[in-house]
């Protein structure tokens, strides 16, 4: 029976029905002949949301929404632009940094690619830059987002796997800042490569300026983290004062109109509406392995064909990357973290180290065809073709492999700061 369950999601994957559909029909089916009263759908469905943290995925959505209405986004990239724009090839690396400190406000990869990439993207075109490294620069750094605390994914993994969000968001920052890192040195190789030039020569008194002018965008993320990690806040009250320091911000710069703050909660409306039937469908399905006992048949079959932990380490991450292709990464988080939960028990696995991975893993996701939603973003903004956009992320989707590669080997690159902090 679960075999065809499961055979029937990714046919519907592949048909492209749309995600709650395609996890949602084969659950109910499945209730159906098994004469299970269909009543415990919507039971199901409604506690899985039922949940108090998820409320800050809403929050942490309409902060990075409002921001983008009012051009805090820009104050970032001119901060940005001033501190490192006037190395060769400097606009590649101003991209990454923007990306970086939006990222720790946002948590979401699409509304990254979007707000930085409608001005990195331009920027970078008009000062003579290839559109498709424009474009794979932009795309590759919105992979930070969702790494860099506060992020969105890490917050439903969290609530899923039952491990500390607070632990998950520190076990976040070195592992995003190597990004950053890993991408700025992809940046160099392909700028001195192909002759990029420089920027407008340094200027500390511009620093200066421009750090003046994004200093209260930039103390956003101090407020979220700082009040998390203190445990002055929890992420849901901290996401509700991220929400009013933006509004109060917007006030201040005289940019927020009444139209814009609709707009944001609409736009944010729309996607928690969409994520939330993907989460609460997730999470019918997810009674339906439990039920069948899936987690425990697979966690025997595995610990009687493999003894190596790492073995199984990779791969899960593996099979996320795979998912990936296809999927978005809330329905990747909510489908499979409950089926691997034996394992990770089994194999003496480090919930923190896999959780973290697992997150970044699903990013890789994002930036990928057929269904990648921060590729289509970027190929939007850009207005390049797909298949373009992703081919010039290559290079870079390499680097965020081998650095992935290199904290499997590591575990204390991502366990170090929740073991000491935490």
């Amino acid at each position: 029976m679960i075999g065809w369950i499961l055979l029937a999601i990714i046919v519907l994957i592949i048909l492209r029905a749309p995600i709650f559909v395609a996890l949602g029909a084969p659950a109910a089916s499945y209730l159906w002949l098994r004469g299970i009263p269909l009543e415990l759908a919507p039971q199901r469905m409604l506690g899985t949301v039922n949940e108090s943290i998820l409320l800050a995925v809403p929050m942490f959505l309409l902060a990075g929404a409002l921001m983008n209405r009012y051009g805090a986004t820009a104050r970032i990239f001119d901060f940005a632009q001033a501190v490192i724009g006037h190395v060769r090839g400097g606009l590649g690396y101003v991209t990454v940094l923007a990306s970086m400190v939006f990222s720790a406000m946002s948590g979401s990869a699409a509304a990254d690619a979007v707000g930085v990439g409608k001005m990195t993207v331009a920027a970078m075109r008009e000062r003579g830059y290839d559109p498709n490294f424009a474009a794979a620069v932009t795309l590759s750094s919105a992979t930070m987002a969702p790494v860099i605390p506060p992020s969105i994914i890490m917050i439903i993994y969290g609530a899923t796997a039952n491990v500390s969000i607070g632990k998950m968001f520190l076990g976040g920052i070195v592992p995003g800042l190597l990004m950053a890192v890993s991408l700025m040195i992809t940046v160099g190789w392909l700028s001195a490569r192909r002759g990029y030039g420089r920027g407008e020569p340094f200027s500390f008194g511009r620093v200066l300026t421009t750090f003046w002018r994004a200093s209260l965008v930039m103390l956003t993320p101090v407020l979220v983290i700082g009040g998390i990690f203190s445990g002055a806040l929890t992420p849901t009250e901290a996401s509700a004062i991220a929400v009013v320091y933006v509004i109060f911000l917007g006030l201040v710069y005289r940019k927020l109109k009444f139209s814009d703050f609709y707009r944001s909660l609409v736009h944010t409306g729309t996607a928690v509406g969409a994520l939330m039937l993907v989460v609460s469908v997730s999470g019918l399905d997810a009674w339906v392995i439990a039920r069948e006992q899936i987690p425990m048949m697979l966690a025997q079959q595995v610990t009687e064909m493999v003894s190596s932990p790492t073995l199984v380490f990779i791969a899960i991450l593996l099979v996320v990357l795979v998912l990936g292709l296809f999927m978005d990464a809330t329905p990747i988080i909510l489908m499979l973290v409950p089926a691997i939960a034996p394992l990770v028990t089994a194999f003496g696995i480090d919930p923190l180290h896999l959780g973290v991975l697992f997150c970044i893993v699903c990013v890789l996701g994002l930036i990928t065809p057929p269904v990648g939603v921060a590729l289509y973003g970027v190929a939007l903004v850009s207005r390049l073709p797909m298949e373009r956009v992703f081919a010039a992320t290559i290079p870079f989707f390499i680097m965020l492999l081998v650095l992935v590669a290199i904290m499997i080997a590591v575990p204390s690159i991502v366990t170090w700061l929740p073991n000491k902090w935490g």
